[in-house]
């Protein structure tokens, strides 16, 4: 259900899977069903037998497929159709999913990493727990507040010129409430943190000092509470020189404490590969050797 053209979605999973099969590899197609399918029908498929998953999404969808093939030596292969597909981006995969999928017959397996968040629930329960890795990036603060009001409807005319829209909304009516960030010695206060492994933080090139095959993060952490400086913050980004302000913070990190600021009476959201997930306190972690991954040769 994911990106802007999905009415020819079918049409174009029907010639991948032909392409595929001449190519010696036979594709049984199944479409996931609800948030939290994809996690399941991957565990399922390797319960199966299965020798390859390909997921055709975005992100989102992406992370669930990750989640259920976890720790297993099962081989992943990304067909990008979602809106800013991000991790297509960083693989410098083609990001229409029929060019993409000529890679596969001839892509080369590599074992990497994945990030895994603990932290709390927003639903269905407020305080439940959540155990979830990642492929690419959590992001605290702002940007997880800006995805309470991303609607569907909208995202689909849009795509993400709807993000800018609601961003500034938000950044108007809310503001940008603090909170802790924590890896080893380095303890600092910002209003946004993004945990990344990939460069990209959706279409954009944003964290350049990031290293996707590597066993750890790099962290960008923005402090300032004001809007007229998280308007620099954006013009930086999209320039490609955000790390060059003086007040961004940025370093390499395998485990990170995000916690909200005491007495603040604000709750500080977080996102995980561009899904809202829950709210602080959370611990990011590197998992070395967790998942196998086809890359372009």
């Amino acid at each position: 259900m994911a990106g802007r053209r999905r009415q020819q979605r079918a049409g174009q999973l029907e010639r991948i899977k032909k392409h595929l099969e001449q190519s010696g590899i036979p594709i049984s197609i199944q479409a996931t069903t609800a948030p939290g399918s994809g996690v399941t029908m991957a565990r399922a498929a390797i319960r199966e037998g299965a020798d390859l998953i390909v997921v055709c999404g975005g992100d989102g969808t992406i992370n669930e497929v990750v989640c259920g093939m976890a720790l297993s030596s099962v081989p992943l292969a990304v067909l990008p159709g979602g809106t800013a597909n991000g991790l297509a981006r960083e693989l410098r995969l083609p990001l229409d999913i029929e060019a993409a999928a000529r890679w596969i017959p001839c892509a080369t397996p590599r074992r990497i990493a994945l990030g895994r968040v603990v932290g709390s629930m927003l639903e269905p329960k407020p305080g439940c727990m959540i155990d979830r890795y990642f492929l690419s990036m959590v992001g605290v603060g702002f940007d997880a507040q800006v995805l309470t009001r991303i609607k569907g409807n909208w995202k689909d005319r849009l795509g993400m010129i709807h993000y800018a829209v609601e961003a500034l909304r938000q950044a108007v009516w809310n503001g940008f409430p603090p909170f802790t960030v924590s890896a080893g010695e380095t303890r600092l206060e910002a209003t946004f943190a993004c945990i990344s492994r990939p460069q990209y933080y959706g279409p954009f090139r944003m964290i350049r000092e990031a290293e996707f095959f590597s066993d750890r993060f790099r962290v960008y952490c923005l402090p300032s509470r004001k809007l007229a400086r998280y308007l620099l913050y954006a013009l930086s980004l999209f320039t490609g020189k955000l790390s060059r302000l003086p007040d961004v913070v940025t370093f390499p990190a395998t485990q990170i404490r995000c916690e909200e600021t005491a007495g603040s009476e604000t709750p500080v959201l977080f996102q995980v590969d561009g899904e809202l997930a829950g709210r602080l306190p959370i611990t990011v972690e590197i998992v070395p050797d967790a998942l196998t991954l086809l890359t372009p040769a």
